[in-house]
């Protein structure tokens, strides 16, 4: 999974810290608008088979707003714990020894980076001025 790099937030996400369980709701509403962007991205991108059966474009997950190291962030496509009925996806995106990887996921994140980060100022932004 690629990660994104927010680029001259610091102070933004500093303010949203410092208002506890607000700030919780603000970065929930950013992840998951971030994600919706994402998703929708990895949609167009998936490998699709051309019989008329159910595709993994069509079951994209967002997680939950997870943290690690004191930063939130959510995981959006595929997974490499994926037991689902489409962990074939992370076959497709990461290859396997009869399959080399397509990175469309990856690179739906990559290509799509500065709409995330504009996405996120502006959903930080909104949220402060929300609770201010």
């Amino acid at each position: 999974m690629a990660k994104i790099e927010l680029e001259g937030m610091q102070e933004l996400i500093d303010k949203v810290n410092k208002l506890g369980a607000k700030g919780e709701i603000i970065k929930k509403k950013t992840l998951d608008k971030a994600g919706e962007l994402v998703k929708e991205s990895m949609e167009k991108k998936a490998p699709m088979s051309s019989l008329d059966k159910k595709h993994m474009a069509d079951h994209i997950k967002i997680s939950e707003v997870e943290k690690e190291n004191g930063v939130d962030f959510i995981e959006v496509g595929p997974n490499k714990g994926d037991d689902s009925e489409f962990f074939y996806s992370k076959f497709s995106e990461w290859g396997s020894s009869k399959q080399p990887a397509q990175h469309w996921a990856e690179n739906s994140i990559l290509e799509n980076k500065k709409k995330i980060n504009e996405v996120i100022a502006e959903e930080l932004k909104r949220g402060l001025e929300e609770f201010d």
